[in-house]
């Protein structure tokens, strides 16, 4: 399990140090649709110089001729006139006609500005960094998510559903789920089927950045909300998996069929073991390459030993994660090498304080004791397990967005990003932060 753990960290939570309690009475979120470019039934015309002279009794005789039935002059810019149109005429029928007249210098639609969406979840401002250091609420005005697009959580599980284990555990669930879209579940670890519920909070934080509720009204925000989870449960309780269960859960998320569609199109490996787990690793790999040739993107962490990149992070076909903190170092914990492709924020209690943590909903207490299994807190954790679901959510939301190949939301990813520390491609930072409002522009498919 890729976290860290500090005795800081461990000191200021016995202290004191606060993690927001997350209740389970939150009202159904509102997203707002993103809406038209222009005003309908509206056109801006700029007359020349020549036409302006001829005064009001031109223009008029000019915006009529165009089509246009009552017109609005700006009290600034001569000859500017916001021009309205007749019911059944069209905005491209009547710039048409404007732009064809000798006497109009150049005609458009009213275009419409929006400011940019910010979650109303009570404490994304006050918590939340790595959205902002990302622009998400630039990015969420251009993409959010399909329902259509899942992203597989191969970890401890996830706690979304309520459930009596028959071990005797009663599982809740989390409180900020309210418009999230679970898909049917993997358990690979006790054989409990759809039951993949978390057993130790990890597997719930690192779902929760990539699509817990948001514009809900609580807690704070997740990346990709507007897309799908699917839960797959591969650690025990202790954190700790084997290649036989790893491999199953990503076997079972490639072949996953849901009304008639394989809708998996991101696997989360917020796991993995040093690299010289590699020498025992043809299991994972193996799995890993049928995801991939079946067209999934597979996003995994680089790991918190502050040193080789870890296995399966560093195969080639994987994009392998780094973590930074909010002032865009790499996190002292964050390995590194020739295999880091990106980075994205994972935080560092280490150098900073718990505020450098990623927030996320989780079980209360975690990651510094025991999981409460019906108790759920924000809770502040840090690791490249936490940097790893930033870059899973952006190739989903680069996926709904309509960028099909996995090939085609790599280069998007890798090519849009901040260049950190040496210049261009380094072992510390890849090929640099991802700025996904960037790699969802890049491509000429923002709206």
């Amino acid at each position: 399990m890729l976290m860290k753990t500090t005795a800081l960290a461990l000191a200021l939570a016995a202290a004191g140090t606060a993690m927001v309690e997350l209740r389970a009475d939150d009202p159904a979120a509102s997203s707002r649709a993103a809406g038209s470019l222009y005003a309908p039934g509206e056109v801006l015309i700029q007359l020349t110089a020549a036409a302006q002279s001829g005064g009001d009794a031109r223009a008029e005789q000019l915006i009529r001729s165009g089509g246009g039935v009552p017109a609005r002059r700006s009290a600034f810019t001569g000859g500017f006139y916001l021009v309205e149109l007749d019911a059944k005429d069209s905005v491209e029928a009547a710039l048409r006609r404007f732009r064809a007249m000798v006497d109009v210098e150049y005609a458009v639609p009213n275009g419409i500005a929006r400011s940019f969406f910010t979650p109303n979840d009570p404490d994304f401002g006050l918590l939340q960094w790595n959205m902002r250091l990302l622009d998400m609420e630039r990015g969420w005005d251009i993409q959010r998510g399909s329902s259509a697009v899942a992203v597989a959580i191969v970890d401890s599980g996830v706690a979304f559903e309520d459930f009596l284990d028959p071990s005797g555990i009663l599982f809740r669930r989390a409180p900020d789920w309210a418009s999230a879209t679970f898909l049917t579940g993997f358990d690979a670890v006790y054989g409990r089927g759809t039951h993949a519920n978390d057993l130790t909070g990890h597997g719930t934080h690192v779902a929760s950045t990539v699509a817990e509720a948001t514009d809900n009204g609580l807690g704070v925000a997740g990346l990709a909300f507007g897309c799908g989870l699917v839960p797959i449960r591969v650690l025990n309780e202790l954190g700790t998996g084997t290649f036989f269960d790893i491999a199953e859960g990503i076997d079972y998320a490639t072949t996953l069929t849901q009304d008639g569609r394989r809708p998996v199109r991101v696997i989360n490996l917020s796991l993995g073991g040093p690299a010289e787990t590699q020498d025992v690793g043809d299991p994972v790999r193996r799995a890993i390459d049928r995801a991939v040739a079946a067209g999934i993107v597979v996003v995994a962490a680089t790991g918190n030993e502050n040193r080789a990149v870890g296995f399966p992070a560093l195969l080639p076909n994987v994009i392998a994660v780094g973590a930074v903190d909010r002032n865009k170092r790499r996190a002292s914990y964050s390995n590194f090498g020739p295999e880091v492709d990106v980075v994205a924020p994972g935080g560092d209690n280490i150098t900073s304080s718990l505020a450098d943590g990623i927030w996320q909903q989780s079980y209360a207490g975690f990651p510094f004791g025991p999981p409460s299994f019906q108790q759920f807190a924000l809770t502040p954790s840090q690791g490249t397990s936490m940097a790893a679901p930033h870059v899973a959510a952006t190739a989903a939301l680069l996926i709904s967005q309509g960028i099909d190949d996995p090939l085609l939301v790599r280069a998007a990813i890798e090519s849009t990003t901040e260049d950190l520390g040496s210049a261009g491609f380094d072992s510390q930072f890849g090929h640099g932060l991802i700025r996904p409002v960037e790699a969802l522009r890049g491509l000429g498919l923002s709206r």
